[in-house]
């Protein structure tokens, strides 16, 4: 046999042993995932499901192509119930989605080390924010970060920074004031990129010592520019099929895909310039004190984290300490523009301080200020969905129990290992079984007796001191526009008919007089 010939054998021998594999790797996948669907149709087969499924896309392309929420609580209001199943894209076995109130707090305080992020969530923290804070899993390691951190997030630290805050709200409202008069005294603006700008600069300060121009200069704008272009990824019909291949085929994660691409730029944006500048600045400093970059610093210094993690430190409190908060900022200017009764209300209630409120009176003394912020948390929570995987097999109480077509009752959900569920923050806050009139913005109902207040958060302290500064400056009115909201890693509002826009909330705005 010449070497043509024995090549030619060769080359068929490795071309049939290919063949084989493949066709074993097939068959080990289907009988896998036959097994796997009929092992949860089993043990989910009490749950409801609201049917009409796709056989590609699931019950999912149905979610996304609603606004927010509604195709969740649609389903829970035709099925009558709390708990649900859904079809997941590319046949992936079913998820749970949970409005139930037990079974939540069972999940997200009782067992949460238990039910940790997602193969989808869990991948896109570390591309977004790196392997910080928002990243890490199980009781130890969030431990250690909370201990690394929790002193420079304290009630007195932003007590003592409390004046950092105010003045770089005042930055906002001067650089806003120059720009409406130089629209001849009334201005349309998309008020989310203002307030991506305001908080980006409140983080800068508070945290770093870092001073963002107002949210203006160039390391701001490349960072709120590669976030932009994340989130228009993100909500693309592109970026929906990512996030399903993501969802079904984790291992996809890893690969040099485009709509991952665009999730790293922000970190490395970050890292490339701030972060990078902020060690130069800082190298040759003591670093004793208890703000957030000394805290990182000295964690560094003393080998409890590794470059690389103080790296990522500073990218997460960047992006999650402005992005998140700017958005719950934009929908509540939004609020104000189309509530000019709740404007003029939250207004008169600022005007009564003839300064800056100190943390204990925007904390105690303003009762209004309050009801608003948490209507707007209610209705626009920035993080308007929460995903989660069963780590362990597990047992799922329910407060309102599934009723079987016979009258008999279902009041706890046995799950396997590897069970995803999805938690609706959005529907379950516009429940209207739970708040008589869920889709109404109405701040008064936190008038009512309340529990007592918890200390402020640091976000909670910024989107006040944002919030008092603007409605102290400016009116606000509605433009008309239509928004219909969208998910990346936080709500994006849309304009409808503008969609090819990107995220964009038009507010018009002109100074008070």
């Amino acid at each position: 046999m010449n070497s043509t010939t024995q090549a030619f054998a060769s080359a068929q021998s490795f071309e049939s042993i290919f063949r084989t594999l493949a066709y074993g790797l097939v068959a080990l996948v289907v009988v896998t995932q036959l097994q796997r669907w009929f092992n949860q149709r089993n043990y989910l087969r009490d749950v409801p499901s609201p049917g009409g499924a796709s056989w590609i896309w699931g019950h999912e392309k149905q979610v996304w192509e609603a606004t927010i929420g509604a195709q969740y609580t649609q389903w829970f209001d035709k099925l009558q119930t709390h708990v649900m199943k859904i079809r997941g894209a590319f046949q992936k076995p079913d998820i749970l989605v949970l409005a139930d109130p037990q079974a939540i707090t069972y999940i997200m305080q009782k067992r949460v080390y238990d039910w940790p992020h997602s193969e989808i969530v869990r991948p896109r923290i570390a591309r977004l924010l790196g392997k910080s804070l928002g990243w890490v899993e199980g009781e130890s390691e969030h431990k250690r970060m909370r201990h690394l951190v929790a002193p420079s997030l304290s009630p007195e630290a932003i007590k003592n920074g409390a004046q950092q805050i105010f003045s770089a709200s005042d930055d906002l409202a001067n650089s806003l004031e120059q720009h409406i008069t130089a629209n001849n005294g009334f201005a349309k603006i998309s008020i989310i990129d203002w307030a991506n700008q305001g908080t980006i600069n409140v983080i800068g300060r508070f945290g770093f010592g870092h001073d963002f121009d107002g949210g203006t200069s160039d390391d701001a704008k490349k960072i709120m520019g590669a976030w932009r272009k994340m989130a228009i990824m993100g909500i693309s019909p592109r970026g929906f099929v990512a996030l399903m291949l993501l969802r079904r085929f984790p291992i996809l994660n890893s690969l040099p895909l485009k709509a991952l691409k665009a999730q790293g730029d922000v970190r490395l944006t970050i890292h490339s310039g701030i972060a990078k500048e902020l060690l130069r600045r800082n190298r040759d400093l003591t670093s004793d004190g208890n703000d957030l970059l000394s805290r990182l610093l000295g964690a560094h210094e003393s080998g409890k984290i590794s470059t690389e993690e103080l790296m990522d430190h500073i990218s997460m409190f960047i992006m999650a300490g402005s992005e998140t908060t700017s958005q719950t900022l934009g929908y509540a200017v939004w609020e104000l523009a189309k509530n000019p009764h709740y404007q003029a209300r939250l207004r008169e209630e600022v005007m009564s301080f003839s300064s800056s409120p100190s943390y204990e009176e925007l904390q105690t003394k303003m009762p209004f200020m309050d009801a608003f912020t948490r209507e707007t948390l209610r209705m626009h929570p920035a993080a308007p969905y929460m995903e989660r995987v069963a780590s362990v097999d597990d047992v799922l109480p329910l407060r309102y129990p599934i009723i079987r077509k016979d009258g008999t009752t279902v009041n706890e959900i046995h799950t396997k290992a590897g069970q995803t569920v999805i938690i609706p923050v959005f529907s379950i806050n516009r429940d209207s079984g739970v708040w008589g009139d869920g889709n109404e913005f109405r701040p008064d109902r936190w008038l009512e007796p309340l529990p007592p207040l918890d200390n402020l958060t640091k976000a909670l302290f910024q989107f006040k001191a944002i919030l008092f500064t603007l409605v102290r400056r400016f009116e606000w009115s509605d433009t008309g526009v239509q928004i219909k909201n969208k998910v990346t890693s936080s709500i994006q509002p849309l304009v409808i008919g503008e969609e090819e826009k990107g995220p964009q909330l038009p507010v018009g705005v002109k100074i008070l007089q």
